[in-house]
């Protein structure tokens, strides 16, 4: 899908000055993908762990060797390590090939794998939200409402609330265009990049607390 949609905006493109084409580019790319991967994290994830507990898979894993922790942790690294190389990785490979046919020219790498570091915090971010929602409640559309929701709120909020933007992930995507520009980052970018480490950390927490409090 992300690529899809590049590829309509560089045809659309072609033949104009590709030094104002690859710029534009990079921005629909972080953007668009930040959003459609953001939303393909959390469907894909909602019931990693809500469907193990209700199917009783998570009590017959349990039942032998395993800690709680370490189930937690492994469904936050399994699906953040397979989500991540299908909607950053992949993709990214997809879109050099893209920009070098569609505006014959390439996005610096440096800058690119700034924005593509980015881009991967705000994504697992996601995913941790996703992981402590499917911990704590017992619907798949809860735990996809809240965390989708969460999201489109991010593109109404700060309008009336700028402040926001401090301590949520919600300027992460457009930071991450900005960087894989060679653009440098407002002075203040530094604050909603710690905080969302520090959410996303805690959400983990939060999953395990809950699955260790989690009655089978």
């Amino acid at each position: 899908m992300i690529n899809g949609i590049l590829l309509l905006i560089g045809l659309d493109e072609m033949g104009r000055n590709p030094y104002r084409t690859l710029p534009e580019l990079i921005e629909v790319f972080f953007r668009m993908g930040g959003f459609f991967a953001a939303i393909g994290i959390v469907v894909s994830t909602q019931s990693s762990m809500l469907g193990e507990r209700k199917l009783g898979t998570a009590e017959w894993v349990l039942s032998k060797p395993v800690t709680r922790e370490a189930f937690v942790v492994s469904k936050f690294v399994v699906n953040g390590a397979s989500f991540l190389g299908l909607a950053v990785l992949v993709p990214s490979v997809v879109f050099f090939l893209q920009t070098l046919l569609l505006a014959y020219l390439q996005p610096s790498l440096g800058p690119f794998l700034v924005g593509s570091l980015l881009n991967v915090e705000h994504l697992v971010f996601y995913l941790a939200l996703t992981l402590a929602l499917s911990s704590w409640f017992n619907s798949r559309g809860a735990v996809s409402g809240v965390a989708i929701g969460f999201m489109f709120a991010g593109f109404i909020l700060p309008s009336f609330l700028p402040w926001l933007l401090a301590g949520t992930p919600w300027a992460l995507s457009e930071f991450a265009a900005t960087a894989a520009r060679g653009q440098s980052l407002p002075a203040d970018a530094w604050q909603p990049i710690v905080v969302t480490l520090l959410w996303t950390a805690f959400l983990v927490l939060a999953a395990l607390w809950r699955f260790n409090r989690e009655e089978f």
